[in-house]
Order: C-alpha cells, then structure tokens, then sequence
C-alpha cells in the first residue's frame, strides 16, 4: 500500500473524500483542504480522472520540526538525498499549501519555503537555481517538489506530485458576474479557449459573464436568455443576443463553443447538452452543473461512465471542480 495526499478546495473535504472512497482508497486523516489515504500504487496511472482534487501528493514524507530553519534544512536535504542521483537539466517546480485553517499559517509556509530553496543553494546551487515557484503551463504529473504545511511544526514533502489545472484567474471589472472567473478557469484546464472567428452559443447567458469573456477573444456570441445582459456585455458588437428559452432553442448553425451556466437541475442540463451533442450542434463546450442536493459523487460517476453518451462522443472529456466553483461541477468537453 502507498501513500497519497489530495488537497482541495476548503470545505469540500467531504466531497474528496467520498470521490476518493468511490476509487477503493482508505482514508487515514482529513483536514481542512486535505485528505491523507493509501491505496495500491497502481492508481497513480489513472490519477488525473478524478474531480475535486487540485493536487494529489504521490508517496509524501513527515517533516516535523520546531523553527523556520530547522524544518527549511530537512527539506533541502530531503529533496537532495531523494534526487541525488537524478540529472537537472532543465526547471522544476516547488509548490506549496497549507491548511487555511490555521491562523498564520501561510506566513510559515512562505518563510519556510524561502530558507528550503536557501538551504537547497548551499548544498546544490544549480539546482535550486532552475526552481520555478509559478503553478506549471500545462495539469501534469511532476517530478519537482510539493510542500503541505497541516501546522507550523508539520510539513509534508512530495518530489513527485499531479497538478489538476485549478487556479485562481484574475477578475476583469468590465465582466457582468463572477461566473466570468469560472470560465476563464476552465479555459486553462481544458487547454484551449475561444478566438477570434470562433461562433459560440451560451445557454442561459444573462447577466453575462461567460459571453463576455468569450467576446473580449473576438469570438462571435450568440446569447441566449430572456434576461438582459450587463456589463461589459450590454451592447457588446461581439454579442448577438436572443430572448428565448435555453431549453426549447434550436440553432440554425453549428456552433464552435457551447456554453452553459444555469441554475437547473444538473439532470435537465445534463439533458440539455446530451441533445446538443446527439444533434450535432457543437464541436467544444463548458458546461456546469449546480449539484445542490444531488450526490456529486454519484453524479461523477454517472457522467464518467463507459456507458455515458459524453465518454462515448467525446475525443476529451473532464470533469473538475474548479477553484471558483463553489456547489458546483464543470464539463469540459471535445467533440471533434
């Protein structure tokens, strides 16, 4: 049996938890934005499947130690004994969290990490010169180093970790919602994002916010809701609006980019885009669901199933909670 720390959005441990349970892991430990489990190594192949998971630790160690200096020069020495026989020859990452519960936490993380990577110089001055502290380009495994602080005296270390594709994006004042923030997440887990030329259809698009952002990139929107849009996408040349209803509209083209952000039913949005993908009106889309009172886990798995017209037409097909999701699931899909 391995080790695996996930960490998470704050406050949706249990949901992590229940995911993890799904995938035959055992819990050892939760806390605020983090779940300690073990399972058959084996699982690590298939690790970026999972939803709510923003990084997923392989194999960490306990480091416990008393004063900033202390802990940053077992870290060094750590990394450098577990990489001693590996060849740097290009950047790495050192990344790092902590539980959000802990009152100045964060300023220990920070102070802790800064003398590892003084420490790590001393002892390997090329090394810690290719460290990159930024989240990487693209939602891989890496090989680098991942720190998680669960107190000031505990931290848990990882040379090699999975990053998800979670990050904060910054807001844009001309944007009509936060839900903008959403979709400029999801742009960065899905890879791609609509440009200029592109035709988008968002579903349900009142005030806004994710036909803004489509439109600010030059694509041409197609917005439909009987709700008036405001913002940065009242009167937006880019932003073609109709005042209809999401569920009985019917395009005359095929779209590029189908958008949805609706406060439905995830079944009947679910639905929704199942007739969008079986008709043949799409070729991208981001879709998210409220799951409220609904088993997101059951829901997970319903929608990731062999079974499930989305795993079946889609060439990529993901499932994540993003760091601005809050009760809620974004679908990421491709259809060609």
């Amino acid at each position: 049996m391995a080790k695996f720390i996930f960490t998470c959005s704050n406050g949706y441990e249990k949901h992590l938890s229940d995911e993890l349970v799904s995938k035959d892991f055992r819990l050892l430990d939760i806390l605020p934005g983090f779940v300690l489990t073990v399972r058959d190594d084996k699982f690590v192949s298939g690790v970026k499947d999972l939803c709510f998971p923003h990084f997923c630790m392989i194999f960490p160690q306990l480091i416990e130690g008393g004063s900033v200096n202390s802990l940053g020069k077992e870290i060094a020495e750590r990394f450098f004994n577990i990489n001693r026989d590996r060849e740097f020859d290009g950047p790495w990452h050192f990344l790092s969290g902590f539980d959000p519960e802990v009152k100045g936490l964060g300023k220990r993380e920070s102070a802790v990490a800064e003398q590892a990577l003084v420490n790590l110089k001393r002892i390997a001055g090329k090394v810690a010169r290719l460290a990159e502290t930024d989240l990487p380009a693209q939602a891989e495994r890496q090989n680098g180093l991942f720190l998680y602080f669960s107190d000031f005296g505990k931290v848990w270390l990882s040379t090699e970790f999975v990053w998800f594709g979670q990050r904060r994006v910054s807001d844009d004042p001309a944007a009509p919602s936060r839900s903008y923030l959403k979709v400029e997440e999801a742009y960065r887990v899905f890879g791609a994002e609509p440009e200029s030329g592109d035709t988008v259809c968002d579903l349900g698009a009142a005030p806004g916010g994710w036909s803004y952002s489509a439109a600010k990139r030059g694509a041409k929107v197609t917005a439909v809701d009987n709700g008036e849009l405001k913002g940065g996408a009242r009167d937006n040349a880019n932003i073609r609006r109709l005042s209809a209803d999401a569920f009985t509209f019917e395009p005359d083209r095929k779209y590029d980019w189908l958008f949805c952000d609706m406060v439905e039913h995830p079944n009947m949005v679910t639905k929704l885009l199942e007739k969008w993908i079986e008709k043949g009106w799409c070729r991208n889309f981001i879709v998210n669901l409220k799951f409220g009172r609904t088993d997101p886990v059951e829901l997970i798995t319903k929608l990731s199933s062999p079974q499930s017209l989305l795993k079946k037409r889609c060439l990529y097909f993901d499932i994540k909670h993003l760091y601005h999701d809050r009760e809620e699931i974004t679908l990421l899909g491709r259809l060609e």
